[in-house]
Parts: C-alpha cells; structure tokens; sequence
C-alpha cells in the first residue's frame, strides 16, 4: 500500500496530509502481510521518521522506525486492536519535528486463537540499530564490489597496453623488413628487399670503368675488406705482380695492385685461365 504525504499550506501553517488517510488493514492479529510504503516530502528528505500506532483504547504503541526505503511492515502493532489511529513524525534531532495530520486504520474481526503466542515488538532503539548493521553491511558490499571491479579494470587496462605494445613492435619490425614492392625475400638472413655486393658472395666487384679485352686488377683492399677493382692492358708475360691460382684465392687474402690468374683447365701443356675469378 502507498501512502503519499504532502506538505500544505493552511491557515499560515503547514500540514502534512496522508493519503489516504484511513487504512483497510486486514485481518485481526495477522502479521508481515501487508507492507506501508510511504512517499515522504522533499522537506522530510534525510530526516529519520517513525510510525506511531494508536489502539481504539488509548493504548500508545513503541513507534517504528521507517526503513531505508520509507515503509514498513504491517504487524501486530496495528493488528492487536480493531481499529484505532496513525501518524507520522519527522525529526532531525537538532530541533525540527514534524507531523501528519492523524489517520486511522481498521482489520476485520477474526476467531480467537488465544495461546499461539504473541512476539514482543522491537523498541524504536532497536529498530534503528538493526537498520544501521544492515546499512554499513549493504556499504561495506558495495565498496568490495567497487574495489574488485577497479582491479579487474585495471587488469584489463594493463594487458591492453601490453598487447598494444607487443603489436607495435611487430609493426616495427614487419615495415624494416618489408619490401616496398614484390614479395618479401630471405637472403643470407637478411629479409624484406635485399641488396648484394660482391663481398656478399665473396666474388671481386666490377670495375668503375671497364674496358673490354682488358684484364681486371685488385687496385686496393680497405679495413672492412671492401675491394676496389680496375681494368688494365693485359701483360705480354707473369711477373711479380701477378699470380697465377690453382684455386680461388679469396678477395680478402688477395693483395693491392696484383694480377690474379686462375687455372681452370690444362690440355697438353696449354692453360686455360680466368682472371680474377
């Protein structure tokens, strides 16, 4: 059941108006049935309200602290009697007190069932204990809940930057070795377009100006083994600068301003030679 209340303006006061006012409460003795909900003023807003019960025979019962939600159930406060009334009563314990105008209530008669034992209501005191637990309770969840819920973020958030990270650096390493057109190649462990040299492939480097008919010439040998070759007129005879090999001889054994001569084959005392092979 919902009860609104509404602050009103009358006669240079302000009341606050239940309704409905009188409430169909069920039957005599029946309890945690039915459940007030009451729909409090923007002026009552944080304020702690109880429930004050009224029995037909002046009987004041201990009031009852609304919940967190504003309601109540109905119990045994009401139901003891047939009929008798109700208010509310606002406060924020630093001299403001409010009230409704009074409302009454009625259940219907039921048949005795004396001896089935009747629950002590808990006082106000207790009441607002009980809420209070629940309360820090319900807080201390939410603030676990909200920890965990940071962490696993926080979790999350960190593997997002590993994994953006580790993309990059094979971005990285994908554009240094990747052509910039045709297929990727692996030569000699190099990857993406590769560019040989002579040294490469351990063979002599062309001369800068070679001339046809002419013979190739070591001119020098750098620190880093780089060969530098040039074409000369082809010697009448051997001399001391030249070399004549049964094998290849590599370029970086080779020296500065010598002829090399390999021999590839020997028929009936002729020489087949390749130079600087």
């Amino acid at each position: 059941m919902v009860i609104t209340i509404t602050a009103k303006e009358q006669g240079g006061g302000t009341q606050f108006v239940p309704t409905p006012r009188r409430l169909h409460l069920g039957g005599e003795r029946a309890e945690g049935v039915d459940r007030l909900n009451f729909e409090l003023p923007e002026e009552w807003e944080g304020l702690s309200v109880s429930l004050y019960v009224e029995h037909e025979d002046g009987k004041l019962m201990t009031p009852m602290l609304l919940d967190g939600q504003n309601s109540v159930s109905v119990s045994r406060t009401f139901t003891e009697s047939l009929q008798g009334k109700w208010m509310l009563a606002a406060t924020n314990g630093a001299g403001y007190t409010a009230y409704t105008l009074p409302g009454s209530y009625d259940v219907y008669d039921t048949m005795d069932t004396s001896g089935d034992g009747t629950e002590i209501p808990q006082s106000q005191y207790e009441q607002f204990v009980s809420q209070v637990i629940q309360s820090a309770s319900n807080a201390a969840n939410a603030a676990a809940q909200a920890q965990a819920s940071q962490a696993a973020a926080a979790d999350a958030a960190g593997q997002a930057q590993s994994d953006a990270d580790r993309a990059e650096e094979a971005a990285k390493r994908a554009e240094g070795i990747a052509p910039e057109e045709g297929a990727v190649l692996s030569v000699n462990g190099k990857g993406g377009v590769v560019e040989l040299h002579a040294a490469d492939v351990e063979a002599v480097p062309v001369p800068k100006n070679p001339v046809e008919g002419q013979m190739l010439v070591v001119k020098s040998v750098g620190e880093d083994g780089e060969v530098v070759m040039e074409t000369e007129e082809k010697p009448e005879s051997y001399g001391p600068g030249f070399v004549k090999m049964q094998t290849s001889i590599p370029v970086a054994e080779r020296n500065a301003s010598t002829l090399y001569f390999l021999v590839t084959a020997n028929h009936n005392g002729t020489e087949t030679r390749a130079t600087n092979a």
